[in-house]
This record gives C-alpha cells, sequence and structure tokens, in this order.
C-alpha cells in the first residue's frame, strides 16, 4: 500500500451553511438512512448544498485514470452518484457507467445534465447500496465518493457484501471518505457527527484497511492537504 499526500487535491470543495430539515413528531426517532435521505432532499430542494457539483474530484479522476489503464472500457458503478459529475468524468475516460442514488431530484438534475452536454452511455438509478438491482459481477469498478462515510459503522459489512458482490475478481474500488482534517472533526473529540439530520464519519487509515484489507489490495491511500482538506482517497483492488 502506497500512503501520500496530495496537494489541494479538491479545490472546488464549498462547505457551505448547511440546510434545516423537517423535524420529526414529538416521540419519534428516524433512522440513519431516513434522517439521512430526509436530509439529502431538503439540500437538493432549496438548492443549498454542501458540496461541490459543478466538477469531479482530481484525486477520484487521477484514480479513474489509472483505472482506465487496467480496464479500458469497463463497465463503473458509481454509488451515491448525486448530481452526476463523477459519472461524466467516467464516461468521458471511456467507462459504461451506472450511477446510483437515493434521492429523485438529484438523479432528474444528472439526466437533465446528461441531456443538455449530450452524453450517452451512462444510465442513472434510483437505488438503495445495500440491495443493488444488479447480478453478482457486473462492473469492472465501484466509486464511492462520499456514500460509506454517511453509513454508521454496524452497517459497513453490509455495505461491503453488497460492493464485493457486484464487483468482478481483480476489479477496482475507488473510495473518498472523511478524515479527522474535516472540520466536523478536527476538534478530536469522536470520529462522528450529526448535523442537520445527516450522519457522518470520518476514518483513519487504518479503519480504512481493517475494513477493506482481506478483499481488497489498498493500492494507494492518500489524503488531501491545504484548505480543501478533509478526505481520504483509497483505490483498491479486489482480490482474486
Amino acid at each position: 500500500m502506497h500512503l501520500g499526500q496530495a496537494r489541494l487535491c479538491a479545490p472546488w470543495l464549498s462547505f457551505l451553511t448547511l440546510p434545516s430539515q423537517e423535524h420529526a413528531p414529538r416521540g419519534f426517532v428516524l433512522s440513519a438512512e431516513e434522517a439521512n435521505r430526509n436530509y439529502f432532499r431538503e439540500a437538493y430542494r432549496t438548492g443549498v448544498l454542501g458540496w461541490g457539483t459543478e466538477g469531479p474530484s482530481p484525486c477520484a479522476v487521477a484514480f479513474l485514470e489509472r483505472a482506465r489503464m487496467q480496464v479500458p472500457g469497463g463497465t463503473l458503478l458509481d454509488a451515491g452518484c448525486g448530481e452526476g459529475r463523477h459519472c461524466f468524468a467516467a464516461r468521458g475516460l471511456g467507462f459504461k457507467v451506472t450511477g446510483i442514488d437515493l434521492e429523485p431530484m438529484a438523479l432528474n438534475r444528472a439526466r437533465c445534465l446528461a441531456r443538455r452536454n449530450h452524453v450517452a452511455g451512462i444510465r442513472f438509478l434510483e437505488a438503495n447500496v445495500y440491495s443493488l438491482p444488479f447480478p453478482g459481477s457486473a462492473f469492472d469498478v465501484v466509486l464511492d465518493y462520499g456514500c460509506l462515510h454517511h453509513q454508521r459503522k454496524s452497517d459497513w459489512q453490509a455495505y461491503k457484501a453488497e460492493v464485493l458482490r457486484v464487483l468482478k475478481p481483480r476489479g477496482l474500488y475507488i473510495l473518498s471518505v472523511f478524515s479527522p482534517r474535516f472540520r466536523f472533526f478536527r476538534a478530536g473529540r469522536r470520529s462522528w457527527h450529526i448535523a442537520h439530520g445527516a450522519y457522518r464519519r470520518c476514518f483513519a487509515p487504518q479503519e480504512i484497511s481493517g475494513l477493506f484489507g482481506r478483499e481488497f489490495e489498498i493500492l494507494e491511500l492518500m489524503e488531501e492537504e491545504g484548505e480543501a482538506r478533509g478526505f481520504w482517497h483509497a483505490l483498491m483492488k479486489r482480490q482474486g
């Protein structure tokens, strides 16, 4: 495993004030999945987002370029694709792309952007990462930019099981998750945070290797540097 740093890997990142969301009735507690879904629905409804939408992460693109060298024209799943910025980047590199998300408004915007920019060859589907509607070994590459870090630790194994099921043997997995340098976690009191109802968790490098090290070879793990720091980016290859 190569552990490095990437300078200003995501200069497009904007940390805006995140939108409030509707409160549940008194005495009613939402599950983490329901709370996250409500948060993202409200964010897309209002257009007040706390993440970039215009361009892909340069770190993710660098890993996609390496993936293209191994599986040119391969199939790729973007788990939690949002408005599709990494789907468009992957398609531009020649991948056959499927993007999934739980939020219909995000998917509608992604489809509109594809039509507006005359981009063909991408499927956008509403789907749950814990129950992916694909056969086994369907994809050469799975990309997750910011999905896993919204899942509770108790759900990590279920998440990983679905990634393993749809990823081909020796397939590539590209993961981007919050690091302890992300602004919500810099005080260092705990590794999880709930804001506006959305659950977020940061990862230490040993947590990434501990979760994925048995099934994947971690080819590279790098952390951002500079003002945009706050993410780990990992490139992994599934064991044969």
